[in-house]
């Protein structure tokens, strides 16, 4: 029996016997029936034993059976925004590998971008990062430039399976994720953190406040260091690739399929303005690509061509963060994590290594996205133990989304390695380098900043 099939059949005893559990004095009934089935789900997946939208599929008959979770809870997934971005991204980046517009675009940028590993990694790298001010959408980047960066990797003799056309799509799919995190409007996190900081607080953040304090660090670290840690993972060169044929003309498809995107761009950009969520630009945008006599590809694609295991997956990893915050699980962990430790007042870089632990836990739990409606109620507590300012403490979490270690807590990087077509495997080791990249650099690095700031009172 192999040692992943011999954990996740622990991981499934261990939530049998937590659903056994007592309901906890004063606290929500049925909380541990929540929490097994939780567990089950994390451990399948963080194992891999069964496909990841067959355990997202068991996940929500469990949740709304022996789970006692309300459908409309369970279901939850299925009402966000962000599924529904992921939808669409999906949709947008077959439209953009089977035009050829992906092609196109890749063997314009060739030529300008040398011939050396690094300095292309750097490049896509440093495009990645710069798209987060532009598009405020991290799945609608990346169903962008996936599609892109994978027909680039083509071009240069990367083929599938390779260490460098796996290097190339992570730099496009990480560049977008952790530098977006430093970008107020550029991820779902921030804009929880945010919503949940006015609702709660009354404490609004501004733009160019939340950027000045957050992207100096995770733009340096992403753009300098990520490039040095997937040569380091994947290395590899580019193959001698002969000179390209002169460019068929321009196609229909590749006509409408820019123009699209262009609207989706404009859209996503303007947000502000028209109030329209990127979720259901991104949707809008996929059923135009689909659209009889106006759109790349026929409806029928929906269900022959796109293959939407990996939305099921996302809608249950939604979710569960849902789950984790309003069945009561997620207050009950972190009142034990909150009780296990001791914050020093004055001693901020010590203060802000414990938030980092208690966001990891907490991420492990309910995924990136889920963790800030946990921890973003949590700051009063922070803020009194430590001696910060409100503001300080709300946003300390955000160092600790560049702190996961499993793909479903990320769900843009599941929808790029499903574009780009690299495995789960080569995405953990990504994550397990960036999670130590966060520890040793991201962490001290912001405590430095911020105390140069003065944020820390």
């Amino acid at each position: 029996m192999r040692p992943r099939t011999i954990v996740s059949a622990l991981v499934v005893v261990a939530g049998v016997a937590i659903w056994f559990l007592p309901d906890p004095a004063g606290g929500p009934e049925g909380v541990w029936h929540a929490c097994a089935v939780v567990v089950i789900a994390i451990g399948l997946w963080a194992t891999a034993v069964l496909p990841e939208y067959f355990t997202a599929l068991v996940f929500l008959l469990l949740a709304v059976t022996v789970g006692g979770i309300a459908p409309d809870l369970a279901f939850s997934g299925f009402h966000s925004t962000a599924a529904w971005l992921i939808f669409g991204g999906l949709v947008i980046g077959h439209a953009v590998e089977t035009t050829g517009l992906g092609a196109r675009v890749a063997a314009v940028i060739i030529p300008r971008i040398g011939t050396g590993y690094l300095p292309i990694l750097a490049g896509i790298v440093a495009a990645a990062a710069a798209m987060g001010f532009l598009v405020p959408s991290n799945s609608g980047r990346v169903a962008i430039l996936v599609p892109i960066v994978a027909a680039l990797a083509g071009r240069l003799g990367f083929e599938r399976g390779s260490n460098g056309r796996a290097a190339l799509v992570l730099a496009a799919a990480c560049g977008t994720l952790y530098a977006g995190f430093g970008v107020l409007p550029a991820a779902v996190p921030n804009l929880i953190m945010v919503g949940a900081a006015e609702s709660i607080y009354g404490v609004g953040i501004r733009f160019a406040e939340y950027g000045f304090m957050h992207f100096p660090v995770l733009g340096l670290v992403t753009v300098a260091g990520l490039p040095l840690i997937l040569r380091a993972l994947f290395p590899d060169r580019p193959r001698a690739v002969e000179a390209a044929a002169p460019p068929a003309p321009w196609n229909r498809g590749q006509v409408t399929l820019s123009g699209l995107l262009v609207l989706a761009l404009v859209l996503w950009m303007t947000d502000f303005a028209h109030g329209v969520a990127p979720g259901w630009v991104a949707l809008g945008v996929g059923l135009l690509c689909l659209m009889p006599r106006i759109g790349v590809e026929a409806p029928s694609a929906l269900i022959s061509r796109i293959n939407f295991g990996p939305w099921f997956f996302i809608v249950a990893v939604v979710a569960i963060g849902a789950i984790v915050s309003r069945s009561g699980l997620g207050g009950i962990v972190s009142d034990r994590l909150f009780s296990a430790v001791t914050f020093v007042e004055g001693a901020d870089l010590l203060n802000l290594a414990i938030v980092g632990a208690i966001g990891m836990v907490m991420s492990l739990l309910a995924g990136v996205p889920g963790q800030p409606a946990i921890m973003t109620p949590l700051a009063t507590e922070i803020a009194a133990a430590t001696g910060w300012p409100l503001a300080t403490a709300v946003q300390a979490q955000v160092l600790t989304w560049t702190m996961a270690i499993f793909p479903y807590q990320l769900p843009p990087l599941l929808l790029a390695i499903h574009i780009g077509g690299v495995s789960s495997g080569a995405l953990v080791r990504v994550l397990i380098a960036m999670t130590a990249a966060a520890w040793i650099a991201i962490l001290p690095l912001t405590w430095a900043w911020w105390s140069l700031l003065g944020l820390f009172g």
